[in-house]
């Protein structure tokens, strides 16, 4: 990499696996508050998925799946070489995972040069310990038809790469896919293409789920995000970074209540 262009072009794919890796890792740039932007209930998630991706830590010697990493409305991290994904198991060693792309646009076929649409997953396995298994139908659909249950906080996250849920064209598509969401009482991270368009998401979501949800971080600059600037083709004068901002949330779990306390 010899030029600034070339660099950015790097962090623009390696943004993906790193923005995961960054904030699940132990040593995760992202403090508790007040020196970060993680609550409590943040840190108790993370801590569910450390135990798993760190055995030797653990007590007990139970042997688990994969981890699953759910990428929904996926469309530019669903075509990026494989060898781009492996940074996640090189920071993680001895970890599998499996990476569910999930949406219309999850699979494109670079020999038919256009996305197909398969009624059952696409399975691809790049060794050991990653794989990637692609759904072409929407997260409330499958999750309707309960394909990837039981969800397990230790084992299972969500990442939605810009997923634009405030814009009128999606809008639809998350209103059905957020209440499985926050069923799954797991872990979901948010990227913005820019501080407006988090703020959007942000806003929306808490807006609309504010009593079924609990925020793990708040809106923050994405330590990992891309240096490269894009153009939108629709609106030239707006200049974004893929995953330039991120924040976190997970539906709310509720304790139970002894009735004679009541």
């Amino acid at each position: 990499m010899d030029t600034e262009f070339q660099m950015a072009v790097v962090t623009k794919m390696l943004s993906f696996p790193l923005t995961i890796a960054s904030v699940l890792h132990e040593f995760s740039p992202y403090f508790l508050k007040p020196k970060g932007p993680v609550s409590l209930e943040g840190l108790k998630s993370l801590a569910a998925l450390r135990y798993t991706l760190y055995p030797e830590n653990r007590v007990s010697s139970l042997k688990d799946r994969p981890i699953r990493i759910f990428l929904l409305n996926s469309k530019s991290e669903s075509i990026l070489p494989g060898h781009v994904w492996k940074e996640l198991t090189y920071l993680f060693p001895g970890i599998s995972f499996e990476l569910h792309f999930i949406g219309p646009e999850s699979y494109y076929d670079r020999e038919k040069k256009q996305y197909l649409v398969s009624d059952r997953p696409i399975v691809k396995r790049l060794d050991d310990t990653l794989c990637f298994v692609h759904h072409t139908q929407d997260f409330n659909v499958l999750h309707e038809s309960q394909d990837f249950f039981p969800y397990d906080p230790y084992l299972d996250v969500f990442f939605c790469f810009h997923p634009r849920f405030a814009s009128l064209e999606l809008n639809d598509l998350w209103t059905k896919s957020l209440p499985g969401l926050l069923d799954s009482k797991c872990a979901v991270y948010v990227t913005g293409l820019h501080k407006k368009d988090i703020d959007n998401d942000f806003q929306w979501v808490t807006e609309n789920y504010n009593k079924e949800m609990d925020v793990l971080m708040d809106k923050t600059p994405n330590l990992f995000g891309s240096t490269k600037w894009e153009l939108n083709d629709l609106n030239p004068q707006e200049v974004f970074q893929f995953n330039q901002q991120i924040f976190g949330f997970r539906g709310k779990r509720y304790h139970a209540i002894n009735k004679d306390d009541e």
